[in-house]
């Protein structure tokens, strides 16, 4: 599967990184549009989540399918495949009559998105040098962060200028560049042994992933402990038992389980799901903090998250390289470092915090989180033989996948649970402190006096805005109790990253054998699939 480098690398690069941003991009601005989905579709937000809930399961089940897939069509036809289907997705996306053939051509969107990721980290890792795969993976990097970076302000824009379903149709002139430079630039090749069909080991996979996900989607909504969560918990363990031992027993597996024996790959997968539960939560939670503790618009919060993503691009870029020139571990030790003490000092950010404070907590933030992908991604994958770079990535973006998902909704059941925590506690502090509540309350009806209000009004108003401040102090609460955790995981993350073999990577002629031994295509393109 490897590309061998030279001056035409750049354009499969180029082509890859646009695929990388369309699937950002898609994945970005959705959630801005989903007010007026519900609106124009006619349909509420329990049915709507599901147009976001059906693409992660069906990505989540296509990602391990790479290298299988990879070895029966090859890495270029199976990106082009991918890219196309993504694209024809997107339309369908665009024409959806109501909320369930949006659903359904979400899934058709899934099934295209979902190889494009670890396809594209893979073909960047086996085209680029020994000594400029960081480089690789911190380009790779700053592609998905350019995406959401530049998604809330253009979905605005787009949906107010047109409507939502501009969102979709902008991913088909992108897609479309991605897939040509793709067919024209990068030399086709095949596996040599294509791997059998796997059926249990597809369907018990398959069966994991979607139990764990509808478990992980419902929860929030049915309770963590009710009898449906509850069961799709133990179908999802016994699915997983069956996926393991079918894997660990016939000789060639749809999914080779043997790659986790690889220590600093392992390592590097549980990073990345701890580091992913963190930055997937995180960006759940501050635009919402954004808006209802300091009173931003949705089209500010938007702009406000822009100079944080661009930072985390070139630093991405900047890690990536360096990465190729130092041990990746000081450099995860370092990011992970600066990452707790940020989490830490949002534990203290209150109401009267500056914009200024802020947006350099965010900053630092977003350098601290580009400081540690790409060193962990070069890391996690080398020592990887060539030949499963593609499954290897495979496995590894899955964990990122399953991570989003579970953090996104720990998250939100764990802020639920501490603001109303919060809410008692502050409660029972009005009681004992009965002077306090008393200044308070004649400084709201001082206020709504000079504002007009008298008599009934006054009081309801009075105690209105009384019972909105307790809110809003609960929540800040709850916020800065999950900011703690978030620094707790931070920490815990340095635990995986210090048994990891560090070591500057190999350069040129100091490769495994294995690399030497995998035949050099043609560097002229291949016109034609």
């Amino acid at each position: 599967m490897e590309q061998r480098q030279g001056a035409t690398h750049w354009w499969p690069t180029c082509g890859v990184l646009l695929g990388a941003l369309t699937v950002a991009l898609n994945i970005g601005v959705l959630n801005v549009a989903i007010p007026s989905m519900m609106s124009s579709l006619g349909t509420d937000l329990e049915r709507i989540q599901w147009v976001q809930t059906s693409y992660q399961i069906t990505q989540a089940v296509m990602m391990p399918a790479v290298g299988w897939l990879g070895s029966r069509l090859g890495t270029k036809r199976l990106f082009l495949l991918s890219t196309l289907t993504f694209i024809v997705g997107s339309v369908l996306c665009g024409l959806a009559w109501d909320v369930n053939s949006l659903i359904v051509f979400r899934i058709i969107q899934g099934v295209g998105g979902g190889p494009i990721t670890p396809l594209g980290m893979s073909i960047l890792y086996s085209t680029f040098p020994a000594d400029k795969r960081g480089l690789a993976m911190g380009l790779y990097n700053f592609s998905f962060s350019f995406g959401p970076a530049i998604a809330p302000a253009l979905g605005g824009h787009l949906i107010e200028v047109l409507n939502w379903r501009a969102i979709f149709y902008i991913n088909v002139p992108v897609g479309l560049l991605s897939a040509g430079i793709i067919l024209y630039t990068m030399p086709n090749t095949r596996d040599q042994h294509a791997r059998p069909f796997d059926a249990i080991g597809v369907f018990s996979m398959a069966i994991f992933l979607v139990g764990l996900l509808l478990a992980v989607s419902e929860g929030r909504r049915y309770g963590w402990g009710s009898e449906l969560v509850v069961m799709l918990f133990v179908v999802t363990g016994v699915a997983l038992l069956i996926f393991v031992y079918t894997e660990l027993t016939i000789p060639r597996p749809f999914v080779d389980v043997r790659l986790y024996a690889n220590i600093p790959f392992t390592m590097g997968c549980l990073i990345a799901f701890l580091s992913t539960m963190e930055f997937r939560g995180t960006n759940f939670l501050l635009p919402i903090m954004l808006q209802r503790i300091f009173h931003y618009t949705p089209f500010q919060a938007g702009l406000f998250f822009l100079p944080p993503a661009l930072v985390m691009g070139m630093v991405s870029i900047l890690a990536g390289r360096l990465s190729d020139k130092v041990a990746p571990k000081p450099m995860l030790i370092g990011g992970l470092i600066v990452l707790t003490y940020v989490s830490f000092q949002f534990c203290f950010v209150d109401a009267a915090v500056t914009t200024g404070t802020l947006l350099g907590l965010f900053l630092m933030r977003r350098a601290a989180q580009a400081f540690c992908n790409s060193p962990l991604t070069s890391a996690a994958l080398h020592g990887i033989p060539e030949d499963q770079v593609r499954l290897a990535s495979g496995v590894f973006n899955l964990h990122r996948t399953l991570a989003g998902a579970v953090g996104v909704a720990l998250t939100a059941t764990l802020m639920e649970a501490r603001a109303d925590v919060h809410t008692v506690i502050l409660s029972e502090r009005q009681s004992l402190y009965p002077l306090g509540t008393e200044l308070a309350t004649a400084a709201v009806r001082t206020a709504l006096q000079q504002e007009g209000y008298r008599g009934e009004t006054l009081n309801q108003m009075t105690s209105t805005a009384l019972s909105l401040q307790l809110g809003d102090e609960a929540t800040l609460a709850g916020y800065q109790d999950l900011f703690f955790l978030f620094a707790m995981q931070s920490l815990l993350c340095l635990i995986p990253v210090l048994l990891m073999r560090g070591g500057k990577l190999q350069t040129p002629g100091t490769d495994a054998p294995d690399q030497r031994a995998t035949p050099r295509p043609s560097r002229a393109p291949v016109r034609g699939v």
